[in-house]
């Protein structure tokens, strides 16, 4: 006998971590009809449209929304169909199906920008779970990880949290009945489902999570003890859930977290805008002072404007390293060179002369990156450091850096020589001038310039 998996529908609150802090991204059914988008605010529970689109342009229904940080979104339907929008248009500028007759059961935007699709085939009456993964630029499906039959279990809103892959799973093969738990998943064939929480109610809703930073957790209505599909829920592994807000107005199909960069929420609920970064990307020596540009913006009543050095895109709040009232950053401890940070700017309520970061209007503008890459060096070593008055000995010179190396040196008696090394050591002759007197003879480095930086 063929088994169906109704899944009931209900919201998940995300908010973000850092970045858009208060915000969700949700999809569902207007009273007026049709299907649609667009951002919620979890500090005042007020809803922004940003499109909408026919009910048919999901036929079997909608499952799961996934906003990208160029500002696109892209739509799952249950039986396959993804279609991918750029706001405020509602025409899909394309669209495609998980191959294979999959039902969808939800989807997350994966660290390395492509979406994870979490589906489920019924063969012989048993459910067989597999993950896909969907890249929204060109459009491709790969099948990256199956748990084949006849374990008899179907996954469901996948969730990142401390960088580790989360689903719940609806276990129809459990002897005792049905279960409901959440798992760790590794990806592959077969994947590796690991159960780190079990739940009695399970509403089978719309589920994310807030890696780190004030509001880390999982959010979601699937712990609703009333199942009401309008109620959210925040909890922890193992840790229960708390009553989180009530959604207004919409039935809520589906939802997913507002990534970093991602350009629809101004305006929704809250008028803290830290306006828009306008410097491009710099590579730096350590004695550089690295100024950016921060334009437009609104600040409320009790706002300031303060601007960060971070080093994580996806957990601003939770990685930033340098803070300064001015929009530009000298080379100091804790920074190192060769690591890459993120400047931009932050607006938030004043607490004691700094922004508060956990304001649930905190804003920050879009980031420019910045390296500051380490000075050059040189060593020399004599082939022979024995060298009679009218002779010649070979100097390695080893540098430390990016090629190409341009050196200036000079030695007892001689004047300054330039020479430009391709690779990260080279060799040079150094003479003796004919008739010096015996004793030491000097070689030293005058100036020093690598791909990046110069050493005078």
């Amino acid at each position: 006998m063929q088994k169906f998996f109704v899944l009931p529908l209900f919201l998940l609150l995300l908010k973000g971590s850092g970045l858009y802090a208060q915000y969700l991204y949700v999809g569902g059914a207007s009273p007026s009809g049709g299907l649609v988008f667009g951002v919620f605010n979890v500090a005042t529970c007020q809803y922004c449209t940003q499109f909408t689109v026919p009910l048919s342009t999901f036929p079997n229904g909608l499952v799961d929304v996934v906003p990208l940080p160029n500002g696109n979104v892209v739509g799952f339907g249950n039986q396959g169909q993804i279609s991918i929008f750029s706001p405020p248009s509602s025409t899909p500028i394309s669209s495609t199906n998980v191959p294979g007759g999959e039902f969808v059961t939800g989807a997350v935007l994966a660290p390395n920008g492509n979406i994870y699709i979490t589906t489920y085939t019924v063969v012989g009456g048993v459910a067989d779970p597999k993950i896909f993964e969907y890249n929204p630029t060109s459009n491709s499906i790969t099948l990256v990880g199956e748990f084949p039959a006849p374990n008899d279990v179907v996954l469901t809103q996948p969730l990142y949290l401390n960088g580790i892959l989360y689903a719940f799973m609806i276990d129809y093969g459990n002897p005792g009945g049905t279960s409901y738990h959440l798992v760790t998943v590794t990806l592959g064939n077969p994947m590796v489902l690991n159960i780190v929480d079990t739940y009695s109610i399970y509403c089978g809703a719309p589920a994310a999570s807030i890696p780190s930073g004030p509001f880390a957790g999982i959010y979601g209505g699937n712990l609703d003890p009333n199942c009401t599909g309008t109620d959210v829920y925040q909890s922890n592994i193992g840790g229960g859930a708390t009553f989180q807000c009530t959604v207004p107005t919409l039935l809520l199909y589906a939802l997913g977290s507002v990534p970093t960069g991602f350009p629809g929420t101004a305006n929704c609920g809250c008028s803290t805008d830290a306006g828009t970064v306008n410097t491009p990307s710099a590579d730096l020596c350590p004695n550089e002072i690295f100024p950016f540009v921060n334009t437009g913006g609104f600040l409320e009543s009790n706002d300031i404007k303060q601007y960060v050095l971070f080093t994580n895109p996806s957990d601003t709040v939770g990685s930033i390293v340098a803070t300064s009232n001015t929009p530009n950053f000298s080379f100091a401890p804790p920074l190192l060179t060769g690591v890459t940070y993120y400047a931009a700017a932050m607006a938030g309520n004043n607490t004691g002369g700094n922004v508060d970061l956990s304001d649930p209007c905190l804003d920050f503008s879009n980031a420019t990156q910045v390296i500051w890459r380490p000075l050059p060096t040189v060593t020399f070593t004599a082939a022979n450091p024995n060298v009679c008055a009218g002779a010649c000995t070979t100097v390695t010179a080893t540098f430390t850096g990016t090629a190409p190396f341009t050196l200036t040196y000079t030695s007892t008696g001689g004047s300054a020589v330039t020479q430009t090394f391709p690779g990260n050591s080279g060799t040079f002759q150094v003479c003796v001038p004919v008739g010096a007197a015996p004793g030491s003879f000097t070689l030293a480095a005058t100036s020093l310039v690598d791909a990046n930086c110069s050493c005078p």
